[in-house]
């Protein structure tokens, strides 16, 4: 074990926070002073120090319980990272990603599957929204994404349901790269029905990260904090859709905080589902995305000449030639479509799919033209409905 190892270890107990961790380091001097003094009796002193000084204990007694088992044995929280095939990212590291040095607390540990240097590319992009989104909502996502992708840009949202599995989806159908902040560790890395999506975000150049310790479950209060992560890590916000109370809202308050530019579909007034993205407009300095050339204005991305279009938009028009051009899943929603219209749930089930890889399939069919919204419903369109 070395410095760096003791400080992955230390980090990697749960209730050793961003105020915590610090704490320890002032206090012992490092971290492998610390799992010395919590093995030698040291840190028992400090506690109670502590507790007297502030009228409350510096740390709950599970975190304590918790940090003795790490101190006794640091190497079994490195063979938990190891075993999953991750790398991990120190704040002292000189690679670890410079944008999330600009939080007034920066996760002291970035552990992640995939490609580390995606982190540290140019043009990063958060788009985030609800977990509920609407028809329209999906396909504006599947726009933006798309443009996004042209200007070699690189996608960062948190892979949960909603918006942001539908911006991770567009973006890898549009062939381009994307990074997934996840709430929890890696063995808990969200919902089961996007394991295919992660498995292509890694396979695609992409990554998926966490600062929480593989073994770490996820909480209410883990994700504010990844929020907080994806806001940092991006050059620029983009809020599609949010209700009142929605995560993106709290992801937006922090790119806001970090002067990161925020634009918000602005949407129709009194809908439900930008209730949250209004009173972004109204209260805060986040600015309307009015256009995806506006958008793309704004960035000042322009000098990016466009991506090849790899037969993605040109013109197909015949039913067999564009279910040829499809994916598997893809084609079974595409074949239910051209049937009559269906909504989310009976395309789940009458197709036998799963509902995050048919919102995702129906994404894609929205992006291309293939498909369209009709209230709750989609419908064929384009050669589908020749």
């Amino acid at each position: 074990m070395n410095a760096r190892d003791d400080w992955i270890a230390l980090a990697s107990v749960e209730g050793v926070g961003e105020e915590t961790f610090p704490a320890l380091l002032a206090a012992f001097g490092g971290p492998t002073q610390t799992l010395e003094a919590v093995r030698d009796g040291r840190f028992d002193v400090w506690f109670w120090e502590r507790r007297k000084l502030d009228g409350r204990v510096p740390m709950v007694k599970d975190a304590v319980a918790k940090l003795r088992v790490a101190a006794a044995n640091p190497t079994e929280r490195l063979d938990a990272i190891a075993a999953l095939g991750l790398w991990t990212y120190t704040s002292t590291d000189a690679d670890y990603p410079a944008q999330l040095r600009d939080l007034p607390n920066p996760p002291v540990v970035i552990h992640g599957l995939g490609e580390s240097a995606t982190l540290r590319g140019q043009r990063l992009i958060g788009v985030v929204g609800t977990r509920r989104p609407t028809p329209q909502g999906r396909a504006l996502t599947a726009q933006i994404c798309a443009r996004l992708v042209e200007c070699g840009a690189t996608v960062v949202s948190g892979l949960a349901v909603g918006i942001d599995g539908a911006a991770h989806a567009a973006t890898l159908e549009r062939g381009g790269t994307t990074i997934g902040v996840i709430g929890g560790g890696h063995k808990f890395p969200g919902p089961r029905a996007h394991q295919r999506l992660r498995d292509e975000v890694v396979a695609n150049g992409g990554a998926i990260i966490s600062e929480h310790h593989p073994d770490s479950k996820p909480s209410l209060g883990t994700f504010p904090r990844r929020n907080r992560i994806i806001a940092a890590l991006a050059d620029a916000l983009i809020v599609v859709e949010a209700p009142q109370r929605s995560g993106a809202l709290n992801t937006a308050t922090h790119a806001l905080g970090l002067s990161r530019p925020v634009f918000v579909a602005p949407g129709r007034v009194g809908d439900w589902s930008v209730a949250g993205a209004l009173a972004l407009l109204r209260e805060t300095p986040a600015r309307p995305l009015v256009g995806l050339d506006e958008l793309i204005a704004d960035l000042d991305y322009f000098d990016q000449p466009a991506a090849p279009t790899d037969g993605v938009t040109t013109a197909v028009h015949s039913r067999d030639a564009a279910l040829a051009m499809l994916g598997a899943t893809e084609r079974m929603v595409a074949r239910r479509l051209m049937q009559g219209p269906a909504g989310l749930d009976l395309l789940v089930a009458e197709t036998g799919l799963g509902p995050a890889v048919v919102s995702s399939a129906v994404t894609l069919l929205l992006m291309r033209g293939w498909a369209n919204a009709l209230g709750p419903a989609f419908v064929a369109a384009g050669p589908l409905a020749s």
